[in-house]
């Protein structure tokens, strides 16, 4: 119920209350008047008629007379008894009305009773005692004169009841009026519309409620207007690349599901995957900061390209050095000579010039109906073909996307039954203590065939759309497990998603724990926030799995999803990684500085400790101790050493 409509049933109890006390005391104090007028009346006609009637009562023949005298006061006055009587009590003269009257209704006498005193006198001549008179007053008059007082002072209240309720209502709408405009505006508030009030109250507490009403609209304008602006920002986080400012692998993920959706127009394109093959080796002889030096400049070979192509084009940054071209409506032979363009164009940024190879690029068709991993499976093995040729770039063909399938697994398997692989570690850093809280292991597996290193960019996707991830998680717990006997190191291990699903793989960690059980404290499981959102309950049960044995579980690329916050809360990790993403050139970000402070602050209220990963300078780490990220990971504090 509105508070006008609160306080106009109220003050209308509250009217009828006092009018109707004021009428009943009105009634009372009119009733009381009239039974003084009827008692005195009684007493008035008993004095004087006693003495008029005395001595004939006394004389012999004389009661006629007095019978008579007592007739005539009767007949004239308002009477209900006159009555007559001598020493014994005997009667002798009586005289009754009824006790009616036609003008008052029967139910009013009923509950309005009115009873007049009967008044006597003693009839005395001289020292005798001749009898006794008693006189009634009839009730009659006394109804009617207060029937009519009842009747006027009734309307006179009904009609005073009503104009001050009138008076009321109106007076209460006047007051309540700015409380009916605030809740208007709040309601505009909850619709996004911030318009201020005008109408200013007479009532000094409303004025304040108003202008508080005002000031909330203004500040509820701004902060939607520094979230929307913050949301966008989050976005080009979300899908855009930080480096190369290019979209990323979720834009890209994005834009070529939504090319082959079943909804799409049907028009064939094609799908180019450009590598560029120098970029581990310039990060690591030269260091991060000119191997986005090589990336900036391959980019802006690539967008030059790009925007000169007519047809629709869009080019992404899927990984460290792969990078995607989606080309819409185009022959096979313009394909062709445009990643032969791209292919020659690119050897051009040639940062390492010791002869090896700088770019490799593969392209696979697609049309709309075909999924997603079935046209990335082409597109890895064209470029696969295309690290064999000189050219350095390859279509995809049924053969070669068959081969490299065929490829991959053997040399999975191979990897997997060697049993072998080489950890590095890099050490998490407290730059409070200048302590490790713990490493994080990488495993590096060499090619059985040449003995080399196979970039993990290439391995991972390869083992997913294989599905032996599980078992190279396996392997790669069983290495880093193996060389904890001994050590007292706390090691993280990275686990998929898909191992963290796999019933097989957890009920193998659970059994290799439970005979393991001396190490859980020294392990610690790195998970994907992605997992958070799409794998809720499994990454629960892992968690709760490992907890068990007393191991600790981080979560990588935190914030990169916000989404992934929610699940915070229901598996309440020991550490969350911050993304890379957020943490590069932190100190020249403001907007970043807030956002990573916010997400300080929500893991510390649920008492998780936060990590920075990829910190490579001095003023980066600096930035991050000042938002309360004490501990750090990055080649700035150490760079990934071989575990011997």
């Amino acid at each position: 119920m509105k508070l006008s409509s609160q306080l106009s049933v109220s003050l209308l109890v509250f009217l009828i209350a006092v009018f109707l006390g004021s009428f009943l005391i009105n009634i009372k104090l009119t009733q009381e008047y009239v039974h003084e007028q009827l008692a005195t009346h009684a007493q008035d006609t008993a004095t004087s008629l006693g003495l008029s009637i005395t001595p004939y009562v006394s004389e012999d023949g004389g009661l006629p007379i007095a019978e008579t005298m007592i007739n005539a006061i009767f007949d004239r006055g308002y009477y209900q008894s006159i009555l007559l009587s001598d020493l014994d009590g005997n009667q002798l003269v009586i005289r009754e009305n009824p006790n009616k009257i036609d003008t008052v209704p029967e139910w009013f006498t009923d509950i309005i009773e009115v009873d007049p005193p009967v008044k006597e006198t003693e009839l005395s001549n001289g020292w005798n005692m001749a009898g006794y008179l008693a006189v009634k007053s009839h009730p009659g008059l006394a109804n009617e004169k207060l029937w009519e007082s009842i009747k006027q002072s009734a309307a006179m209240f009904s009609f005073a009841f009503a104009i001050a309720y009138v008076a009321l209502f109106f007076i209460i709408r006047a007051i309540t009026k700015p409380l009916s405009i605030v809740t208007t505006k709040i309601s505009d508030i909850q619709r996004l519309e911030f318009s201020q009030i005008e109408y200013k109250p007479f009532t000094k507490e409303l004025s304040f409620i108003v202008l508080a009403i005002n000031k909330l609209s203004a500040s509820v304008e701004a902060m939607f207007k520094e979230l929307s602006e913050k949301a966008e920002q989050f976005k080009s986080i979300a899908f855009e690349d930080n480096v190369t400012g290019l979209m990323n692998r979720n834009a890209f993920k994005r834009h070529l599901n939504a090319l082959l959706s079943s909804s799409a127009a049907g028009e064939r394109g094609y799908l180019i995957i450009v590598r560029l093959a120098q970029l581990s080796h310039v990060n690591n002889m030269q260091g991060a900061a000119q191997g986005d030096e090589y990336l900036k400049r391959a980019v802006s070979v690539l967008q030059s390209l790009v925007s000169d192509y007519h047809d629709k084009a869009n080019c992404f940054r899927v990984s460290g050095a792969d990078f995607a071209i989606c080309m819409e409506g185009i022959p096979q032979n313009e394909c062709a000579l445009r990643v032969e363009e791209l292919a020659q164009k690119l050897s051009t940024v040639d940062m390492l010039k010791d002869g090896s190879k700088v770019v490799w690029v593969g392209g696979t068709e697609f049309t709309s109906g075909d999924s997603f991993s079935e046209v990335m499976e082409k597109a890895d093995s064209a470029l696969l073909a295309s690290t064999r040729l000189d050219r350095c770039w390859q279509l995809a063909s049924k053969l070669s996307y068959i081969q490299s399938n065929t490829e991959w697994r053997t040399r999975l398997n191979r990897i997997i039954s060697h049993q072998h692989a080489d950890i590095f570690l890099q050490p998490i850093i407290n730059v409070e203590t200048s302590s490790a809280i713990y490493h994080e292991g990488f495993a590096r597996f060499k090619d059985v065939a040449t003995n080399e290193y196979i970039p993990m960019s290439q391995l991972i996707p390869a083992s997913e759309r294989l599905n032996l991830i599980p078992k190279v998680d396996t392997l790669v717990t069983t290495l880093i497990s193996r060389k904890l006997h001994g050590s007292n190191l706390s090691i993280a291990v990275n686990l998929s998603t898909a191992s963290i699903c796999d019933p097989e793989f957890t009920s193998w960690l659970s059994a290799f724990l439970n005979d393991n059980k001396e190490i859980g404290p020294q392990l610690v499981f790195e998970i994907e926030d992605d997992s958070l959102i799409h794998n809720k309950q499994s990454v629960i049960a892992f968690t709760n799995l490992v907890r068990s044995f007393k191991a600790r579980i981080t979560i990588e690329h935190f914030g990169a999803n916000l989404a992934s916050l929610t699940g915070l809360r229901a598996i309440h990790p020991d550490y969350v990684k911050i993304s890379g993403n957020l943490t590069k050139d932190i100190n020249e970000s403001g907007d970043n500085q807030l956002f990573i402070s916010s997400l300080v602050s929500i893991a510390t209220s649920l008492q998780i400790s936060v990590i920075s990963e990829l910190v490579e300078s001095e003023e980066e780490s600096s930035t991050l101790k000042n938002l309360k990220v004490i501990n750090q990971q990055g080649y700035y504090h150490a760079r990934p050493e071989l575990w011997k």
